[in-house]
């Protein structure tokens, strides 16, 4: 079948030769419009998003796809206008047919770029910040716009693909002034708890790490036969709490073995 087979061109009035051009005309002004508009957009969004993502790769493939997504819709729209309709039908089928094969081998990649955009918007973290996300946790060493680069207090960099991370709750502790670390210690039935328990408050107040909103306090665990658990529930500066919680319990060992000697030779 050739072009003048095609019923719209059989029957076209040639005075309507300059109203299609001219709609051509509209069309392709508007294409490129949108893909300058798109070139801009993002020549923005990179720069708004140093210090947060400097994934230049994965914004050149967003410009990339973006474009040839209007680039289509205009070719598309071409056909429709020139009256092609078997040919659009058929170019149609053909993208639709594409379109399921390449969105069911690229779903996920298209998911974590979509969620690495929404990341970019939202921004809960940043690089260096302490999160828990996706059920890791760690330091943020690198953001791109596929996945987000995580340092876990063991040493490993776990990469955890965006779309996980935006389908999870986000803890962003390096947000918080302060962060709860709980102490538990387990005394036998029969011990002082309050002697104790003053002994745990001022192990807390005497290291400047600690915050005194919310104050500390000593809450009653588990009660056994033969023992019952004390947890010490204090909150401290984010930076370095690793390495707080870890000296509050050798305080905490050493002020609690003090207290045995001194009631053994009390004895």
């Amino acid at each position: 079948m050739t072009i003048t087979d095609v019923p719209f061109w059989q029957d076209l009035k040639w005075e309507q030769v300059t109203l299609r051009l001219l709609m051509l005309a509209v069309t392709w002004l508007l294409v490129w419009l949108v893909v300058r508009f798109i070139g801009r957009w993002l020549l923005r969004l990179i720069a708004e998003s140093r210090g947060f993502t400097d994934d230049d790769a994965g914004f050149t493939m967003l410009r990339r796809v973006l474009r040839g997504l209007v680039i289509v819709v205009g070719a598309l729209s071409t056909l429709a206008i020139l009256g092609l309709t078997p040919l659009l039908a058929s170019t149609l089928t053909s993208f639709g047919i594409a379109g399921i094969i390449v969105g069911l081998a690229v779903k996920d990649v298209a998911a974590n770029f979509v969620s690495g955009v929404l990341l970019l918007f939202d921004r809960p973290f940043a690089l260096g910040d302490y999160v828990s996300a996706g059920n890791v946790e760690g330091t943020v060493e690198h953001i791109s716009l596929r996945s987000t680069r995580i340092r876990t207090p063991e040493g490993p960099v776990v990469t955890v693909p965006n779309s996980i991370i935006a389908a999870n709750a986000i803890s962003n502790f390096s947000m918080s002034r302060a962060r709860r670390v709980e102490l538990p210690w387990r005394l036998p039935i029969g011990a002082d708890i309050d002697a104790v328990s003053a002994a745990l408050i001022d192990l807390a107040g005497a290291d400047e790490r600690v915050v005194a909103e919310p104050p500390p306090q000593v809450l009653v665990g588990d009660v056994r036969a033969s023992f019952l658990d004390l947890v010490l529930v204090v909150y401290v500066r984010p930076e370095g709490w690793l390495v707080t919680r870890s000296d509050l319990r050798r305080e905490l060992a050493a002020r609690l073995a003090e207290m045995k000697a001194s009631q053994r030779n009390g004895s």
